[in-house]
């Protein structure tokens, strides 16, 4: 019997980075929404919701609106895919660099969910990130997640102590980023 030789396009593609992500949290990504997250996680950066929506529009197989797009990103807010970086109104993904917690349990999963947690709902859960510093410089729009739990306690507490209510998980910290900061010092020398 002869055997069929596979070529490239008999072989099914490799997970994406999305699939993954998703995959790991028990959530079925639309189409649209596969496809944000995807150019979200390429870009590395935050980006705006029109942005988006000009890159994808030319690959896409049907017409995608700003509505399709917004209704993407607050569906993988909700999620806790991407983050809002509401001082530059763009759009960045979780970058993941904050420990991760089990919904039903609390424990830290510090590998794949899928793999490694022992919960009741093992790879099918809803993972949740602690809350994030999100760096933003508005020089050249780079943003950096950061993780530290000690430090938010303390924000939390002194806006609790004052009447406010902290919304979100997210604190924006706007500054200059190490690359910004370099280019003024050198404009500063010559």
């Amino acid at each position: 019997m002869q055997q069929k030789k596979l070529n490239q396009t008999d072989r099914p593609a490799p997970p994406s980075a999305a699939d993954v992500l998703s995959a790991c949290q028990g959530l079925r990504l639309t189409r649209v929404r596969r496809m944000v997250l995807e150019f979200l996680l390429g870009a590395q950066m935050p980006v705006k919701a029109y942005d988006i929506l000009d890159a994808l529009r030319h690959g896409a197989p049907k017409a995608l609106t700003p509505a399709s797009i917004y209704r993407a990103l607050d569906y993988l807010l909700q999620e806790g895919l991407v983050h809002k970086v509401g001082t530059l109104n763009a759009y960045v993904a979780c970058a993941e660099a904050c420990p991760e917690t089990c919904a039903d349990t609390n424990a830290a999963c510090t590998e794949s969910c899928a793999e490694n947690c022992t919960c009741s709902r093992a790879g099918s859960h809803r993972v949740r990130h602690a809350p994030v510093f999100m760096l933003v410089c508005p020089g050249c729009r780079k943003s950096k997640e950061i993780c530290d739990p000690a430090l938010y306690q303390t924000i939390f507490s002194a806006m609790q102590r004052q009447g406010f209510q902290l919304q979100g998980d997210t604190v924006e910290l706007t500054g200059i980023c190490p690359g910004c900061a370099q280019q003024q010092d050198q404009s500063c020398t010559i």
